[in-house]
């Protein structure tokens, strides 16, 4: 499976089969993260929790729809050694591969910011005063059984995990508020905007915009959401890499100058650039 396909085939996973899985693929899933591109310097990163009690102990002590993950064998926990904006982006960045890369090996994955205990997990795991726990993703094998199915259909209902904005609605043609459309654009840039369209976010809620023109790719943010800014940043990094087109971002998070040349309102946030010619 490439990337984008993964892209294409994820969803977030609730029901899991409770098997653990197997070492070799985990070894090879955490390898990952050293090859993962950053928007950073590192600092950021990654510990695994595993066993259905230990993950059940994270994950139990919140109700709601985002917190009814079951069965799940482990747990992917983002650690950052500050809570800045930035360190929450590149956290975003670099989970996400790591997410698309267990899609790729058909493993189920779930995000979570908010639907667990970080004072547990760090427990858990350690962790001392100098570092933070930001995200998790709940790992593992989905469950097949038609029960699993409706359950996770319902609830993705219920979270509108289903609905994804049209990109008409999440990009814009040289400046903020000027219409963009996909006919006449480069079917690359389609593509890679189309990848993004797809990422997820906290209760999908999109919080992200594009700017396209003067042979680059613009990103804001209408609502703070570091973390959800750098997934759909792997995104397109590894949408655009995939179609032999790859480029790097230029983080300017908040820079006024690049919000005046986009012409934002004053409720978006500049988060970064990158070339497209």
């Amino acid at each position: 499976m490439d990337v984008r396909t993964a892209i294409r085939v994820r969803v977030s996973t609730r029901r899991y089969s409770g098997q653990l899985v197997d070492r070799p693929v985990l070894d090879g899933l955490l390898a990952t993260v050293a090859g993962c591109a950053r928007l950073a310097e590192p600092g950021v990163r990654l510990e695994l929790v595993s066993g259905q009690e230990e993950v059940g102990q994270i994950l139990a002590r919140y109700a709601g729809v985002y917190g009814l993950v079951q069965g799940a064998p482990h747990l992917l926990v983002g650690l950052i050694p500050a809570d800045t904006d930035q360190a929450r982006l590149d956290l975003g960045y670099v989970l996400e591969q790591v997410v698309l890369e267990a899609t790729r090996l058909g493993l189920g994955t779930c995000w979570m910011t908010g639907s667990y205990h970080p004072l547990e997990a760090a427990t858990q795991l350690g962790v001392g005063p100098e570092e933070e726990v930001a995200a998790a993703v709940a790992l593992g094998i989905p469950r097949q059984d038609r029960l699993a199915r409706l359950h996770d259909g319902v609830v993705r209902r219920v979270v509108a995990g289903h609905r994804r904005l049209p990109l008409e609605r999440l990009v814009f043609d040289g400046r903020w508020g000027r219409a963009w459309t996909t006919e006449g654009a480069d079917p690359a840039l389609v593509e890679v905007l189309e990848c993004a369209r797809l990422a997820p976010s906290a209760k999908n809620r999109q919080p992200w915009r594009f700017v396209v023109g003067a042979g680059r790719l613009s990103l804001a943010l209408v609502e703070p959401a570091p973390i959800d800014a750098g997934i759909v940043m792997s995104h397109v990094t590894l949408a655009r890499a995939d179609l032999g087109r790859p480029g790097r971002w230029e983080v300017c998070l908040g820079d006024p100058a690049l919000a005046r040349d986009l012409g934002l309102p004053a409720s978006a946030v500049p988060v970064a650039v990158t070339s497209w010619q």
